[in-house]
């Protein structure tokens, strides 16, 4: 199921440009800070971690709230997204996943997004700012669904199915104290 709808989704994009900006680990940063995110980068890869995504702040406080801003906008576009998904799902079945079966793994995707934004925002309560504010910090993660909103409904479901929250951000809440599921 999902393995159709990403194959789907990479000839899609291919073929049309997507008006969703997703975070891409290996894009450059065009920005002020630059110089910084390579660097950290770098360090990051030297210690065998994984990169940190465009646009992301590096320090662990930041990225957190990036981690939140990110997986909030992947949360809250869920009831949005389901019907196409569903019709997707219908369209491009995986053999022996019945499509209730299919619908029921995003649901649990969907709790469990809850679950993990709940132990972000218990991380960020307990730490203090760093480079970067929270409310500065979350809205650059909400920035990776810019355009959802005027996205045409099957490049966004198509998009939001193969989204997945940086591994990175687990590290990062375990490494602030998150609780996590």
């Amino acid at each position: 199921m999902v393995l159709a709808a990403l194959v789907s989704s990479l000839a899609l994009m291919a073929s049309e440009p997507a008006q969703l900006r997703l975070a891409q680990a290996d894009a450059p940063v065009a920005t002020r800070g630059a110089d910084a995110t390579l660097e950290a980068n770098a360090d990051a890869l030297a210690k065998g971690e994984d990169p940190f995504p465009a646009g992301a702040p590096t320090d662990d406080y930041g990225f957190l709230g990036w981690c939140y801003g990110a997986l909030s906008g992947h949360v809250d576009l869920y009831g949005q997204v389901l019907p196409e998904v569903r019709r997707i799902e219908g369209e491009f079945p995986t053999p022996d996943t019945p499509l209730d079966k299919a619908m029921a793994e995003y649901e649990s995707q969907h709790a469990l997004g809850e679950k993990l934004l709940a132990g972000y925002a218990g991380a960020l309560d307990r730490h203090k700012p760093g480079r970067v504010s929270r409310a500065k910090a979350v809205a650059m993660g909400r920035e990776v669904w810019k355009g959802a909103s005027t996205a045409e409904p099957r490049v966004l479901a198509q998009t939001w199915m193969s989204w997945a929250l940086p591994a990175r951000c687990q590290a990062t809440a375990k490494k602030l104290g998150a609780k996590l599921p």
